[in-house]
């Protein structure tokens, strides 16, 4: 390993959007950390060399190249980063994880459930700390909803309901849109947070029944994986479920929403307002009065930067936060907030809202590894 305070990242398959995301997410980490594990850009890897270098000069990598596994067996590198669509995920995590790496993978952890159960399988034999790219809950109004319903402010859950809706796949999503390529849907792809959400801040989830839709908006339209579907769900404590996703949803840029109903309150949360969570009390008399009161996370709270939070947040905030949260774990000896064995928890509802899809019924979540 090299030297404790610094800890160099190869990132593999660093091209495209959350590779452009992890980049930048990966510089402000080194800043925002308050560990001694400071992160360095080392390396970017793409199947294209010539791809590799130009990514290595837009986003500040000092090194580019085009074989993983090369790059994998360098002793000299401790974090791998893996950004590839999910079918490559597999070969790539358990390869670095049988070499001592601590590793990054982004979501979902993989389509297919072989390749879910050899993650499990490495993650839980290795020594090096693993984290999967939930970002989302790493934003500090979502923290501070966590909080609220943990403490219980509200009271015991009684129903949640969240939603993800966008409008990517009026547009070419290229790989994302076939199952071969690594495309595993709106279900998969952005259903994943929410469910990391849902699980983050109510608990795990006990049984799904869902509908899937794949629309076709021109003859030779011939994507294979859903665009948007919605669900039931009961959790383990009791409370109901409510999920929807779509990728054709006109008007809509990453809009991800939660209600949270508890039997003395609620809270809700809207990501393009994503610095303030709706609260509501009952009151005194344990009438409900009044309304949702629009509450700014306070300076210092987990997940803040800056004095004040009116200042905003955006997109990379929560990204870095979560890598901040990793080398913590890696310095610490700790579990970050969600590891890899946390991204096979959500892949098994995301394939129970496959499977209850297929045989429209009641279908429960299958866990790996057990």
């Amino acid at each position: 390993m090299a030297d404790s305070q610094e800890l160099k990242v190869a990132i593999i398959g660093g091209a495209g959007f959350m590779g452009s995301a992890h980049s930048k997410s990966w510089a402000l980490a080194a800043l925002q950390t308050p560990t001694d594990a400071k992160p360095v850009k080392a390396v970017v890897v793409e199947r294209d060399l010539d791809l590799a270098l130009a990514t290595a000069e837009k986003f500040g990598w000092a090194e580019a190249a085009d074989d993983w596994k090369a790059i994998v067996d360098r002793d000299d590198i401790d974090i791998i980063d893996v950004v590839t669509p999910p079918h490559m995920h597999a070969d790539i995590v358990c390869y670095a994880l049988e070499r001592g790496k601590h590793v990054f993978c982004e979501k979902p952890i993989a389509n297919a459930r072989e390749d879910v159960e050899r993650i499990v399988t490495a993650a839980r034999a290795a020594s090096g700390v693993t984290a999967i790219g939930f970002n989302y809950r790493h934003n500090a109004s979502i923290q501070y909803a966590a909080h609220l319903v943990a403490s219980g402010a509200i009271g015991d859950v009684i129903q949640a309901r969240f939603e993800y809706h966008q409008d990517d796949a009026f547009s070419d999503m290229g790989w994302r849109r076939y199952k071969a390529r690594g495309g595993s849907g709106a279900s998969s792809d952005i259903g994943s947070h929410i469910l990391d959400l849902a699980h983050y801040l109510v608990g795990d989830i006990a049984e799904v029944n869902a509908s899937l839709t794949t629309v076709k908006l021109t003859d030779d339209d011939d994507s294979d994986v859903d665009d948007g579907g919605a669900f039931l769900a009961h959790f383990d404590t009791g409370a109901l479920g409510i999920f929807s996703f779509s990728q054709k949803s006109h008007g809509n840029f990453a809009h991800i929403r939660f209600e949270i109903d508890g039997t003395e309150g609620g809270i809700g949360f809207d990501w393009n307002q994503r610095d303030v969570v709706r609260v509501f009390r009952k009151a005194a008399d344990g009438r409900s009065q009044g309304g949702f009161v629009a509450t700014p996370v306070a300076a210092g709270a987990p997940g803040v930067w800056f004095g004040s939070s009116s200042l905003g947040s955006g997109y990379l905030e929560p990204s870095t936060n979560l890598m901040v949260d990793f080398l913590g774990a890696i310095e610490g000896g700790d579990r970050p907030q969600g590891d890899l064995e946390h991204g096979a928890r959500i892949q098994s509802v995301v394939d129970a809202v496959w499977k209850s899809a297929e045989t429209r019924s009641w279908v429960a979540p299958e866990p790996f590894g057990a």
